[in-house]
């Protein structure tokens, strides 16, 4: 018993500390700029991180291969529709769009894993993703550093972080542009 609240206190003060020093270290590890293989993550694959890959591939046509999954147990989940008619406003089309499950190869293949908040942070401990390989989407702009899961946000709110992810992506998108340099790692 005792081990287990060890534990969950050890996870708790590491969790802070990656979001204390998340912008810092988004900043540091994009500024090493030789990623060409970007992942996105977020919990369900069904919101933020399939908004977020469709922007950067619209963004980096050719100059970076981009995927998206999430921590979800069930795959092949599709995006609601009234997130699907929010991106289809912003020009980003998710009506094809099904959640995938992330796998270690998907860590392994990433020069760059993109994530949304602590959850996803602790989730990529769990499967041993590099830590200097990570970005934290929030981290490129003056808001929190986490960006909140719209899933279950009534309109007004989740169109706000629909703007946030949007552009942060913008943000992420002009970084690995100017940025770019060497093979993947």
């Amino acid at each position: 018993m005792i081990g287990k609240i060890l534990s969950a206190v050890r996870w708790r003060w590491r969790c802070r500390r990656a979001v204390a020093t998340a912008r810092r270290d988004t900043h540091a590890n994009l500024s090493a700029g030789d990623f060409r293989r970007i992942l996105v993550v977020c919990y369900g694959n069904i919101y933020r991180s399939p908004f977020v890959a469709a922007r950067l591939r619209q963004r980096l046509a050719d100059a970076a291969e981009v995927r998206s999954c999430g921590f979800h147990s069930r795959p092949e989940r599709p995006s609601p529709e009234r997130h699907v008619a929010m991106s289809a406003a912003r020009g980003i089309d998710l009506g094809s769009h099904r959640s995938a499950v992330i796998r270690p190869d998907d860590v392994n293949w990433a020069d760059l894993i993109v994530l949304m908040d602590r959850h996803n942070w602790q989730a990529l401990q769990n499967v041993g993703a590099p830590a200097d390989r990570l970005a934290w989407l929030g981290a490129l702009d003056d808001g929190p550093v986490e960006i909140p899961d719209p899933y279950g946000l009534d309109e007004r709110s989740a169109l706000r972080v629909l703007d946030r992810l949007d552009a942060c992506s913008v943000r992420l998108a002009e970084l690995a542009t100017r940025l770019r340099v060497g093979p993947p790692r």
